[in-house]
């Protein structure tokens, strides 16, 4: 799909299932992403979803045969419908964990609402053609050497190409670097839809839509 000097990226397919699930749980802890709490069962649910459920797509990474990098999209929304599809294996963490029950911050993450309001937030929030940012991650050895900006520039493409008119993501505001790589490549800040722990940007793929949104 692109190539890069040091690395391809493409689309992921069932068979990276596996090797998706390795880089998150390396990349991750459980204060970082609900998955993680759940456990590998539940993050490999995530992933499978992710590249055979027709809603949602992964673009990986590639050098030297290994995932370097991968960036999780969803046409829409993503919460809802990726928690239904990972329903039975939610259920059997916690039957495994019970202890999970007691996690305030599994049910906070799981089912936290946006705390931003007012029309333009919502429209946002409600749009059929506006995809979602799922989630991003890269290799600890391959930090700094462009892969998640050139992860997040695919998207784009992949994503016009599926029909969306936009592309939004929530970045944690503490994650400076994240912020940076979305901030340069010129996606626009969406103070209307910013949380307290969390900042929100937009790619805009069809010219009309901020004008739509109320956004230009």
């Amino acid at each position: 799909m692109a190539e890069n000097a040091n690395f391809t990226i493409r689309l992921a397919t069932p068979d990276d299932v596996d090797s998706l699930t390795e880089l998150h749980c390396a990349s991750f802890g459980p204060q970082d992403h609900v998955p993680v709490i759940l456990g590998r069962e539940y993050v490999r649910a995530m992933y499978r979803w992710q590249v055979s459920g027709g809603e949602a797509y992964t673009l990986v990474a590639d050098r030297d045969a290994k995932i370097i990098g991968l960036l999780g999209v969803c046409d829409r929304p993503y919460t809802w419908p990726m928690f239904k599809a990972c329903l039975g294996a939610f259920l059997r963490s916690l039957a495994r964990n019970p202890l999970l029950l007691l996690d305030k911050r599994l049910w906070h993450r799981l089912f936290r609402r946006p705390e931003a309001s007012g029309n333009q937030a919502r429209g946002m929030a409600n749009h059929p053609s506006i995809a979602q940012i799922i989630i991003g991650a890269v290799d600890a050895g391959s930090h700094g050497k462009g892969v998640f900006p050139a992860l997040v520039e695919a998207a784009k493409a992949v994503s016009q190409s599926r029909g969306s008119s936009a592309i939004r993501v929530g970045v944690y505001r503490a994650n400076s670097p994240s912020r940076r790589v979305f901030e340069k490549a010129g996606w626009a800040e969406l103070p209307t839809s910013a949380s307290s722990d969390t900042v929100s940007y937009m790619a805009y793929l069809d010219a009309d839509l901020p004008t739509e949104l109320g956004t230009g």
